[in-house]
């Protein structure tokens, strides 16, 4: 196994495994010192890294940002001027536009000569930037269950989401297949087993509980991990492929109403997603480390360790239904192992089993895998007093379908941003330091446009970027969430108190603070005296600039209804019906994120906080602490 797989399983939760005691409990104490004292260590570099760029000194000034000194000598209020330039009419106009139809990754051309004229009206210098990975599209694909005695085939998966009446991105002829990007072109055969979420413990717990997944095709949900990770742990243990559902319990009718009749996922749909191992690399996994230039030399396939090697396909519970059935009564209930892993599925009569099944599953997935041009669009704000200084904002624009939350509404708001800064700019305004937006292709299928960006560009931005903040999802639900960098808790926290949220006399801050307590399970006092802010989870956009480059990064949205994520159903009308009717969530993450780039841009003095950073790393280290301190004192299939 590489160092940089491990690494990946550590991730999610081989940490435990290995640290799991062998020998006499002296044996014990020493190596879990060994292992905090290696993870201090690692988190004081990443310190360094975070807060280093952000903290270069910066040439005085003595202007306000608060104050835009306009043309006729007075002074106005910059923040009230950029609120009240925002509009929820352009920003209804810009998703109209973005969930057209199908955009996915090298396929959305149109989209981007769109975003640059659309940047260009504004004044703002613009470029397409291209590059070419190595991507895969749908051929085929089955999933059928079989007697292979009397080689009966007993149920075919339809692999199809329904048409929605009235829902023009249900129908789009340009939808794809069902398939996950960088899945293994394969067809195999082999008993099925119900392995959960698909994490690492999870395959743990059904070692400990006699059930192999050798030669096995494994049905998991969606969820808790990664599909990357489901996918790679499966192999590891040795399964042939990999099925991946969307369970009600986690997204569907056990939240609410489904779609069409609400926002929740209905039963036909399909989840798409990346299997990409981007937690080893992300990019294009033939020029590691490097930009897929057209010229760029190219690694064989084979030697590239960020791919799995066994095939999957997504599926919907509609199709999931008879796989579980089929594994009724086969080994071990899964209520004995953990209540976790039931799903919602009881009552559509499906008793949660372990399997393996008698019957047989034959997963066939036929992908074609060709080298495919990609369209990056960066604009640039010159910065009039440290215009080599740069803080990025940034929103991948590729979608699985229509992509109303993911990624469109963010392309919604990057678009208004531009104008209302171009607006700001006819006033007299210009940020201390350069802006610049990006508009990244390929991010559904590993993170591709914004990595190789970042790796074309990496020493400038290691010596010139102050910030990147990203916006994947802008709106999909109505709870404020942020990944970030600690270093701004306290901007985060300032500018969040000057945003209105929608429909209330709470401003964003109050919002996220209340939600943030309603969902905690830390008993820290003073986790509970301020919203949560999280760290990195290695799937965004931020993971080029935050761990190649060191650039200090803060990912952020509203989420919540995540019941058609990557499907069709992800479109215009379900987000105007049940999510964003009157655009004010989306207004309210324009006034948060564009008000979080001006402050970065033009703040003399930057309002970062190195010492949240080292009071998270040791909330972090106790929170370790306590968890290898359970995880020791219960045999562990039962920690699920």
């Amino acid at each position: 196994m590489f160092d940089d797989e491990k690494q990946l399983l550590n991730s999610d939760g081989a940490v435990e495994k290995q640290l799991r005691p062998h020998h006499e409990q002296l044996g014990r104490a020493t190596r879990f010192r060994r292992r905090t004292v290696t993870v201090l260590l690692s988190l004081a570099a990443l310190v360094f890294v975070f807060v280093a760029p952000a903290l270069l000194p910066r040439a005085p000034s003595t202007s306000d940002t608060d104050d835009l000194q306009s043309s006729a000598g007075g002074l106005i209020d910059l923040t009230r001027l950029f609120f009240n330039a925002l509009s929820t009419d352009h920003l209804r106009t810009n998703l109209e536009y973005y969930t057209s139809g199908t955009h996915a990754a090298g396929a959305n051309k149109t989209q981007a000569t769109h975003t640059l004229e659309y940047f260009e009206k504004q004044g703002i210098d613009a470029e397409i930037v291209e590059y070419f990975p190595w991507l895969n599209r749908p051929l085929s694909q089955r999933v059928a269950v079989f007697n292979s005695t009397t080689h009966e085939v007993l149920f075919e998966a339809l692999l199809r989401e329904d048409a929605i009446p009235g829902d023009p991105a249900s129908v789009d002829p340009n939808n794809l297949a069902p398939f996950h990007a960088y899945s293994a072109d394969g067809n195999v055969t082999g008993q099925l087993v119900y392995a959960n979420y698909g994490s690492n413990d999870d395959f743990n717990a059904l070692e400990q509980a006699g059930i192999s997944v050798n030669d096995a095709v494994v049905i998991v949900r969606y969820g808790k991990v990664h599909s990357s990770v489901k996918v790679h742990a499966a192999e590891l243990a040795g399964a042939r492929g990999v099925l991946i559902y969307s369970d009600p319990k986690d997204d569907g009718y056990t939240k609410g109403k489904d779609y069409p009749v609400g926002p929740w996922r209905p039963e036909s749909s399909i989840r798409r997603d990346s299997v990409l191992l981007h937690r080893i690399h992300p990019g294009d996994p033939l020029t590691p480390g490097y930009p897929s230039t057209k010229n760029s030399q190219r690694i064989d396939p084979d030697n590239a360790v960020n791919l799995c090697r066994i095939p999957s396909l997504p599926l919907s519970y509609r199709d999931a239904l008879p796989l579980l059935s089929a594994i009724q009564n086969h080994g071990v209930a899964a209520s004995n192992i953990s209540s976790s892993w039931v799903g919602g599925l009881t009552s559509k009569g499906i008793e949660y089993w372990t399997g393996p099944s008698t019957l047989e599953v034959n997963l066939e997935n036929r992908v074609e895998y060709r080298t495919v041009a990609i369209q990056n669009v960066v604009g640039r704000i010159k910065g009039w007093e440290d215009p080599g200084q740069a803080v990025i904002i940034g929103n991948h624009r590729d979608a699985w379908s229509s992509g109303a939350s993911d990624p469109s509404s963010g392309s919604a708001v990057l678009l208004e941003l531009a104008r209302v800064f171009s607006e700001l700019g006819k006033l007299g305004w210009r940020p201390r330091r350069t802006i610049i937006l990006g508009s990244w292709d390929a991010a559904e299928y590993g993170l591709i446009g914004s990595t190789e960006w970042v790796e074309e560009n990496i020493d400038w931005l290691r010596a010139s970027a102050v910030a990147y903040v990203n916006v994947g999802a802008a709106v999909g639900g109505n709870a404020f969430a942020v990944t970030a960098s600690p270093v701004f808790q306290n901007l985060l926290y300032a500018v969040t108190k000057q945003v209105p949220y929608p429909h209330s006399n709470e401003t964003v801050y109050d919002a996220w603070l209340r939600q943030s307590l309603a969902t905690s399970l830390d008993a820290d006092a003073s986790a509970k005296s301020r919203p949560a802010i999280s760290p990195f989870e290695l799937n965004g956009d931020t993971i080029a600039f935050a761990m190649h480059a060191g650039i200090s990064s803060v990912d952020m949205g509203f989420v919540g209804s995540a019941g058609a994520q990557h499907s069709n159903f992800d479109s215009f009308k379900r987000m105007v019906s049940f999510v964003d009717p009157d655009m004010q969530l989306h207004l309210a993450i324009a006034q948060v994120w564009g008000l979080l780039a001006i402050r970065l841009a033009d703040d003399p003095v930057l309002d970062l906080c190195p010492m949240c950073y080292a009071k998270d790393i040791r909330h972090i280290i106790r929170q370790f602490e306590k968890q290898m301190r359970l995880r020791r004192s219960q045999p562990r299939w039962q920690t699920q």
